[in-house]
């Protein structure tokens, strides 16, 4: 008698389906008494309570989220228009190379500094200043024109009286210059008027 085998024949049994009729479009959206709603024959089961309040708390992060959002974008914006107005801004006004030119500025406002430094601290301070400024006119001629320029501008809009008043001294000092400069000019005429007449006269005396 041979040994029998319990599952010998399992390959040849075919799972069915308890029935192969669709589910009804009312079964498929009822809701039970335990808030299981049916859909595509799949139970799913809610809480109310805890649905509304993570709608809320959803909604609310995403509102929040989005205001975050457009304010980075607002910041972002800002940011490289302000960037862009700097770049803009440097160029206008820095028209020289910048090197070696300000090595040499630099080098020459520190040798003022160092020139004045057992001084008293007002001339400490106005030493280098006028140093690197005078040096800066020398180097980077264009771009000290267009830092007087800007400044000029800025003094206008922002205290005009004390503009008013130093340009009308800046007028003043250019016209004492050129009557200094025209007496200069009368007077070595004169001189060399004087020598001239002062060799003809010793001409007469020792022809």
């Amino acid at each position: 008698m041979g040994k029998r085998s319990f599952y010998e024949d399992d390959e040849l049994i075919i799972a069915k389906p308890g029935t192969n009729q669709a589910i009804s479009t009312e079964l498929k959206e009822q809701e039970s008494v335990h808030h299981a709603s049916f859909v595509e024959g799949m139970a799913i089961r809610t809480t109310p309570i805890l649905e509304k309040y993570t709608n809320s708390i959803r909604h609310y992060l995403h509102d929040k989220l989005s205001l975050a959002d457009a304010e980075l974008e607002t910041q972002k914006s800002a940011f490289n228009n302000e960037w862009t107005s700097i770049k803009s801004e440097y160029h206008s006004i820095v028209q020289d190379p910048v090197l070696p030119g300000l090595i040499y500025i630099l080098t020459i406002a520190l040798s003022g500094s160092i020139l004045v430094r057992r001084k008293s601290l007002p001339l400490r301070f106005a030493a280098p200043t006028v140093f690197g400024g005078v040096a800066l006119s020398y180097y980077m001629p264009n771009t000290y024109c267009s830092i007087v320029k800007k400044y000029n501008q800025l003094e206008k809009e922002n205290v005009p009286e004390f503009h008013s008043q130093r340009q009308t001294l800046l007028e003043n000092y250019e016209q004492f210059k050129k009557e200094l400069d025209a007496g200069l000019v009368n007077t070595n005429k004169s001189i060399e008027s004087g020598i001239h007449d002062f060799r003809e006269a010793l001409k007469d005396i020792w022809p």
